[in-house]
């Protein structure tokens, strides 16, 4: 019998054939390997669980899986990815006849910390508008994102404009800087790499493997919970800013600021375009912050600084500091000595600032607070240029702008703003929060959107305030003091405690008013007590916050604080 003959021909489709065969086999095996997991996919999502909405966000608003708001029912609601960054908030699916809608953007200020939104300004907005014309449905809805920069607000923004807002508020400017070190690995991800982990975290099995392994709810509270993200800093403080990506990551570096002040320039011009072509008005406010009681979070030498020359700075910087206590006008000439040798420092410049405040030279000292506040290395609060940027832009497309920095600090002696118009470096005190309102409703009533009905005095606006006040309860402020001291951990500000201690009479009574503000009664009728014996006169000051709290509506807190001045 013949044996037929092989040829290279017959022997390569052979080696096809076996090698397809591989392949099938093994695209097979992957297959039924993977068909559980498929259907137990198909499964999670006919049941809807896992969702990636109702999953802390990984990425911190940085993926695309995770909207700002889901439907559940007839309402909307704050997608719990969102959270503890974006507090829950709720709005009809159907808008009411007549209603108006607010959307509020922006950072913590607009949050509401170190409080809740209960006492933010849009919720003071909200009370505002309900007592100019109480027929009509208001509801201001508060977006503000803790730690969120401007870019991550204009997703956010495009997102509300499909939800019939009357009205876009928009107050950023201190995230910036922060934003750009804090989430630098998240920023600066490849698309592709980018693209896999939102795919990967868009599955239901990782929302269902994640509250295995995280203890995070696979489904979102019921409708109508009362879940709230009390800690909004987490109940275990990570002290971000001791991180690789903190403190040590900020240096001089006048490109980088360049490039953060022109991206925030881009995202806000976004938004206003967003809105203009979507026929929504926007009102931009320009934000404010501590300059005299808040020092600057890092310092260091102007670049080029000679060994020589920096330890002449530190010699005559020491000479200084020890002249402060006993000869103010002694240790003045060695500050300015240092300042001769490098004036750029803004620890220095605080210092100067601080130095002519308390000798009665207001005017000489505010440059220098400016100088330590824009020259600060880690920039927590919104520096003159991104200030700048902002009313520009306001300016060029002729957009309304409330100016909340400017409103604060004409209601501070000097018009230099401390803690007795915010509460730490850049969150407004509770009445700065409801002046900040009070202007908002003046611009709507500019505009048109506000046209009042209904007498709305101050004596019915203090009754109003004080009954929205007495019903969040003392724990509510007891959580604020509770989230201040999270914030200073997380910022590390024990290593500037000597530079925040006050060290005049006006300096304790503002201590006094902030404390008195977080509930702090014992340490603040101490400071009280110490800012009138090193000078009486002080008591005009007190005298003026005790009016501030009455028209706040916190009487009862006025009156203490008068029973402490002789």
């Amino acid at each position: 019998m013949d044996t037929p003959k092989t040829t290279p021909e017959s022997t390569a489709r052979l080696r096809s054939g076996a090698s397809r065969r591989r392949r099938l086999f093994v695209i097979a095996a992957v297959a039924v390997g993977l068909l559980p997991l498929l259907l137990l996919e198909a499964g999670l999502r006919l049941l809807d669980w896992g969702r990636p909405a109702a999953q802390p966000d990984p990425f911190a608003g940085f993926g695309r899986n995770f909207p700002l708001f889901e439907r559940q029912g007839a309402v909307y609601r704050t997608a719990r990815a969102r959270e503890p960054f974006i507090a829950p908030q709720a709005f009809p699916a159907t808008k009411p006849d007549r209603s108006f809608r607010a959307f509020c953007f922006g950072g913590s200020t607009v949050y509401g910390h170190p409080y809740l939104g209960e006492t933010a300004f849009p919720k003071w907005l909200e009370l505002e508008l309900t007592g100019g014309e109480p027929g009509r449905p208001w509801q201001v809805i508060n977006c503000g994102g803790v730690s969120y920069a401007s870019y991550r607000i204009v997703p956010l923004v495009k997102e509300a404009l499909r939800h019939q807002p009357d009205l876009i508020i928009l107050a950023t400017g201190h995230n910036e800087f922060l934003e750009d070190r804090t989430y630098h690995d998240l920023k600066t991800r490849s698309p592709l790499w980018a693209w896999l982990q939102d795919q990967a975290f868009g599955l239901r099995l990782v929302g269902l493997a994640r509250y295995w392994l995280t203890g995070a709810p696979p489904t979102r509270p019921l409708p109508g919970s009362d879940a709230t993200p009390d800690e909004p800093l987490g109940p275990a403080v990570d002290t971000r800013l001791d991180h690789a990506s903190g403190y040590a990551s900020y240096h001089r570096d006048a490109p980088w600021h360049e490039r953060v002040v022109a991206h925030y320039d881009a995202s806000v011009r976004t938004i206003v375009a967003d809105c203009r072509a979507a026929g929504v008005p926007l009102v931009l406010i320009r934000l404010g912050s501590n300059l005299r009681d808040c020092p600057p979070f890092k310092s260091e030498h102007r670049a080029g600084l000679a060994p020589e020359p920096e330890a002449d700075w530190q010699a005559a910087f020491d000479l200084a500091t020890a002249a402060e206590k006993v000869d103010s006008a002694r240790a003045l000439n060695f500050y300015r000595e240092a300042a001769a040798i490098d004036g750029e420092h803004p620890l220095l410049n605080f210092r100067i600032a601080r130095l002519l405040d308390r000798l009665g030279r207001a005017s000489e000292a505010a440059p220098y607070f400016l100088k330590a506040k824009d020259g600060d290395i880690c920039p927590l609060r919104i520096i003159t240029p991104v200030e700048q940027r902002l009313l520009r832009i306001a300016a060029e497309t002729h957009t309304p702008l409330v100016d909340a920095g400017e409103l604060l600090a004409a209601q501070c002696p000097d018009r230099l703003p401390g803690f007795d118009w915010y509460v730490d470096h850049v969150h407004p005190t509770i009445g700065g929060h409801q002046r900040i309102a009070q202007a908002l409703a003046v611009e709507l009533r500019k505009l048109g959107v506000l046209t009042p009905s209904n007498p709305w005095t101050a004596e019915m606006r203090r009754e109003t305030y004080a009954r929205h006040l007495a019903a969040l309860g003392p724990a509510y402020f007891a959580d604020g003091e509770r989230r201040v001291g999270w914030l200073d951990k997380w910022a590390q500000r024990q290593r500037l405690a000597a530079e925040t201690n006050p060290n005049d009479a006006a300096g304790f009574a503002r201590a006094g008013f902030r404390q008195l503000d977080l509930g702090q009664e014992t340490a603040a009728w101490e400071s009280i007590r110490e800012a009138l014996q090193r000078d009486p006169a002080t008591a005009k000051l007190i005298h003026a916050h005790a009016r501030d709290l009455l028209s706040e509506g916190r009487p009862e807190r006025a009156a203490a604080l008068l029973e402490h001045v002789p």
